[in-house]
Formats: structure tokens, C-alpha cells, sequence
């Protein structure tokens, strides 16, 4: 059943999508540039100020505050021709370290861009394309997304949510970091538990590549980084704890890769899980899921194609492993303990605690 917008209204509401696609890489930019800090750290500013402070040139910095100050992302003082950041758009736009940043995210999005001519290929082949195949820069993108949360968060705030993991990793234990990408989740657990040993497993060369430099300039002695294709989880269940961070609904092989986990885990072992957070079915994703929209166009461009980047790949997307299907999988699989841990430190993840 068709509504009753007007074509004019209906192409003004698309006019708006594309205004944003524009924007992802014109905040990107600014990012890149250091505008944005310039700006938090100056108060209001003009053009020419800006650019002397950022070593550019005025006349590119002027209309690129132009089109900021147009889709609302800097603030503009009409009597004196300045500019200036919002102390909401401070902690999205110029804070790396806020909970709110987005900048890993825009680059994400800018990154996915130089791959959307191969896109009609993917839809009339139904294979789509892993991870490496997006660049380096989605990679960077996204580990700038989760750096937050995995450095400051996971082990003080995420691990005591799980009874008896903490002093597991004090005492000393084997842990398997499964799709470390670059290593921040692991580096931080690796630097707290100094008596545990770590390994991070990824198949992303360009996330293996990020993650050695990482450790390395972390200098962490009891961390190691394997390439899962050549050095693959045990089989021997000589495993402690074994996390996964937006992993499994990516995998071109989910039950495998959840079947693996359960073989490397001692008895009493642990698995944590992080995975985003949706809905079992389309139509409760699209009434009641606020990152819906984001969600299954990141689907389509990212993990729904790194899911279907072998011919006979999952293709679970990004809602794909919701509470539902994590708990029947991981049933399916071995695992006869499953329970969602009650943590609201991330707004796009939930968290599962299960165990053999």
C-alpha cells in the first residue's frame, strides 16, 4: 500500500541521502586535515584563522565551513563571520577518545566507496568480496569504530560481568582472541593479565599486518598474532577463553567457525561473544531497531559480502546474528550454556556468555 507523499517531497527526501553520502566524505576530510580539533580547541573562528592554524589554504577551508555550516555540523555567527564546534559535535567529530566518536566510522564509509563499481557483479554472481578486498582503510576505519570500548571498557568494565573469568586471567590462562583484527581488544586484555597467554587470529592480511605493528609498538611479551588460514585454533581443547568482537555474523562459515571455537575450549571454558544487536525478523528490525538503516546498508557494502565471499558462504549480514540465532547456533554446536550479559558500555553490540 502506497502513502501519500508528493514526488516533490519524495525527492527531497532522497536529495537528503545523497547530501549525506557527500558529507561522509567531506567529514572524512576534515578529519583527516585536523579541522575538527582545530575548531574544538580554538572556540569560534574565521576561515583565514583556521587555515593559518591548520597550515592550508583559506579559500578550500572556507567552503568546506560553508558546506559544514549548511548540513549542521558547525556552528556559524553571522556578526562575525566565525565558525565553531558545538560541544556535541566536539565529543562526535574531535574527540578519538569519547564514546560517541565517529570518525572510524566516515572512514569506513569513504573507504567502501572505491568498491561499489564491483557491487552489480556481486548481485548477479552472489559472491561478494572479504574484508581485504575493501582496502586498508576500512580496515583502519573500523578498528578506529571499536577502539574505544576495547581499550577502555572490556577488561574493567565487560570481563567481571563474566562469573569467574577474572581471576581465570589472573591466575594465568590460554586465550584466543578469534578475528583480533588490529589487536585492541587483545593488547588490552594482554597488558592487564600479564600471567595469561594471548594469541589474536585473523584471515585479514591488512588486520594481521595492522595487529603485529600494534603489539609491537605496545611491546607485549605474552601476545602472539596468528593467521588463522595457516595457524588455526586447536583442536585439543587447551583453551580458556576465547573471544570473538563482531566476528561470527562476517564469517563466510559461522557453524564451522562456532564448532572450532567449541573444540578449542577446556570443559569449563568460556566463550564471549559481541555481536550486533538486532531483531529476529525484518519487520522488527525496521519498527523497533534505531540502527536498522545503518545496519543493513553496512550489510550490503561489508558483511553481508565478506559473509558470501566464498561461493558457498552464510551471508548472515550485519542483523544476522541476532540473540535468537546465537543462541541456536552455539546450541547446535556443543554449547549448552547461553545467557546475555547485562552490559550497556556499547550501543551497537550485545554481549553473550557461553560456555560448554
Amino acid at each position: 500500500m502506497s502513502n501519500s507523499i508528493s514526488t516533490r517531497d519524495f525527492a527531497a527526501k532522497v536529495s537528503q541521502s545523497v547530501t549525506g553520502g557527500l558529507n561522509c566524505a567531506l567529514t572524512l576530510l576534515g578529519d583527516q586535515l585536523g579541522l575538527y580539533k582545530s575548531l574544538a580547541a580554538s572556540g569560534a573562528i574565521n576561515s583565514a584563522q583556521l587555515a593559518d592554524q591548520a597550515h592550508l589554504h583559506e579559500r578550500w577551508v572556507r567552503e568546506w565551513l560553508y558546506q559544514q555550516a549548511c548540513i549542521g555540523q558547525i556552528e556559524y555567527l553571522q556578526a562575525t563571520d566565525e565558525f565553531y564546534l558545538s560541544d556535541a559535535a566536539k565529543k562526535v567529530l574531535a574527540e578519538p577518545d569519547h564514546p560517541a566518536y565517529l570518525g572510524g566510522l566516515f572512514q569506513s564509509v569513504v573507504a567502501i566507496y572505491d568498491t561499489v563499481d564491483q557491487l552489480p557483479g556481486c548481485f548477479r554472481s552472489g559472491k561478494g568480496h572479504s574484508f581485504d578486498d575493501k582496502g586498508e582503510n576500512c580496515a583502519c576505519g573500523i578498528e578506529r569504530m571499536s577502539r574505544k570500548f576495547q581499550a577502555d571498557h572490556l577488561v574493567p568494565d565487560l570481563l567481571p560481568q563474566l562469573q569467574g573469568i577474572i581471576e581465570k586471567l589472573q591466575q594465568g590462562a590460554v586465550v584466543a582472541d578469534v578475528g583480533c583484527g588490529g589487536a585492541t581488544s587483545t593488547i588490552a586484555m594482554a597488558k592487564a593479565f600479564p600471567n595469561s597467554r594471548f594469541t589474536g587470529y585473523d584471515i585479514s592480511l591488512h588486520a594481521l599486518d595492522r595487529a603485529r605493528n600494534n603489539v609491537e609498538a605496545a611491546s607485549i611479551s605474552n601476545l602472539t598474532i596468528s593467521n588463522a588460514v595457516d595457524d588455526p585454533l586447536p583442536e585439543d581443547g587447551s583453551i580458556d577463553f576465547v573471544t570473538t568482537f563482531d566476528v561470527i555474523h562476517d564469517s563466510t562459515h559461522p557453524d564451522q567457525l562456532i564448532s572450532a571455537i567449541r573444540q578449542s575450549l577446556k570443559q569449563d571454558g568460556i566463550w564471549l561473544c559481541a555481536d550486533v544487536k538486532g531483531l529476529p525478523t525484518f519487520a522488527e528490525n525496521l519498527q523497533d531497531n534505531p540502527m536498522a538503516t545503518l545496519a543493513y546498508s553496512f550489510s550490503v557494502l561489508v558483511c553481508m559480502s565478506a559473509g558470501l565471499s566464498t561461493p558457498d558462504g552464510a551471508g548472515l549480514g550485519t542483523l544476522g546474528f541476532h540473540k535468537d540465532k546465537a543462541r541456536e547456533m552455539s546450541r547446535a554446536n556443543g554449547f549448552t550454556r547461553f545467557a546475555e550479559v547485562p552490559f550497556e558500555g556499547d550501543a551497537f553490540n550485545a554481549f553473550y556468555d557461553i560456555r560448554p
